[in-house]
C-alpha cells in the first residue's frame, strides 16, 4: 500500500459518513512489558450497524446516537469475537473484548490477548463485515519489537500469518 493510498484511507476513516468502499483497519501491538497483544479495530459505524442488525435480528441499532454502551458492548463483543480470531505461536488464543468508543463515523473496538510472552508466529482471521460486502477489506497492522508488518484480508483470503 502506498503512502498516498494510506493517507486517503485515513482521511476517509476519519471524516466521511457515506463511503463507496468497505474497509476496517486493525492495529495490533505486542506489548512486551505487559506481555499482551493490544488490539484496536476501526469499523465504519453504518456498516457495523447493518452487521449487528443481521447478527441480532430482534433490534435495529444506531451506534452514533448511543451514549451508554453498557448494553450494546456485549453484542458488539460477541459479533467481533465470532469474526476475529487469532492464533499465537500456532495456538488459538482467547480474546478479551474490552469495549468500544465512537470517533467520528468510526467505532473503535478494543480487544486484548493476555499472557503473550514471545511472538514467534501470528495468524489472523478477520471476517468482520464479510457477510455484508463482497468487496470488504480488513487491514491488519502489526507492531512488534522486531518491526511493523501488515496484512490485507478479504473474502478470498480471510486468514494470513506472520512468522517472526
Amino acid at each position: 500500500m502506498t503512502i498516498y493510498s494510506f493517507v486517503l484511507l485515513i482521511n476517509y476513516m476519519s471524516g466521511m459518513m457515506l463511503h463507496d468502499f468497505h474497509v476496517s483497519v486493525t492495529k495490533l501491538e505486542h506489548d512486551t512489558e505487559s506481555q499482551a497483544l493490544e488490539i484496536s479495530q476501526r469499523i465504519f459505524i453504518d456498516d457495523l450497524e447493518q452487521a449487528l442488525t443481521r447478527f441480532d435480528t430482534d433490534h435495529a441499532y444506531n451506534i452514533s446516537t448511543t451514549e451508554d454502551f453498557t448494553e450494546l458492548n456485549p453484542l458488539i463483543g460477541a459479533y467481533m469475537l465470532e469474526h476475529f480470531v487469532i492464533s499465537v505461536n500456532e495456538k488459538q488464543v482467547t480474546l478479551d473484548y474490552l469495549g468500544s468508543k465512537v470517533e467520528g463515523d468510526v467505532l473503535i473496538c478494543f480487544i486484548e490477548v493476555p499472557k503473550v510472552k514471545k511472538l514467534k508466529s501470528l495468524s489472523v482471521k478477520n471476517t468482520v463485515l464479510f457477510e455484508l460486502f463482497a468487496d470488504q477489506i480488513n487491514l491488519v497492522h502489526v507492531k512488534t519489537p522486531e518491526g511493523n508488518k501488515s496484512l490485507k484480508l478479504d473474502t478470498k483470503q480471510p486468514v494470513d500469518q506472520l512468522v517472526y
